[in-house]
């Protein structure tokens, strides 16, 4: 989906809505083929961009959660930096950037799907902070003794 038709679009959007970096824009059709992806390696294997129109529908809660499990499976521990530099704060962000590429034509949707299904599907800090946290603080202080 990286062509002259999307990176027109995302400009467009760019006009309009400041909030959210360009990088932030790219990295969705990724996300959200990996997405569709997994959703649909349960059901069925193939390649995601064989499946009909249908078969590439996944909710904003499942697209959010493929969100973070792209964005853990690929940068780990500096998913966290990835967030901060996307101006991403909450699960509503990737919401926004959805909602956004469907008014220019990027991405579909269906009649139920609303921004309020990005609405706290989980906690950034949780998802992308704590898994990586020191468990035992105390260890790495008797270390510099």
């Amino acid at each position: 989906m990286r062509n002259e038709t999307f990176e027109k679009a995302v400009s467009m959007i760019l006009k309009r809505d400041k909030r959210y970096p360009r990088a932030a824009y790219e990295m969705m059709p990724v996300i959200l083929d990996y997405t569709v992806r997994k959703h649909n390696a349960r059901q069925r294997s193939g390649d995601a961009s064989e499946l009909e129109a249908e078969d590439r529908h996944v909710t904003g809660q499942q697209l959010a959660e493929g969100f973070r499990d792209y964005l853990l499976d690929e940068y780990g521990p500096f998913a966290e930096d990835i967030v901060n530099d996307l101006n991403l704060h909450a699960t509503i962000d990737i919401g926004h950037l959805v909602f956004n590429l469907i008014s220019v034509g990027c991405f579909g949707k269906t009649p139920e799907d609303r921004l309020e299904d990005f609405d706290q599907v989980y906690d950034f800090e949780e998802a992308f902070v704590k898994p990586f946290a020191v468990q035992n603080p105390e260890f790495y202080e008797t270390q510099d003794e």
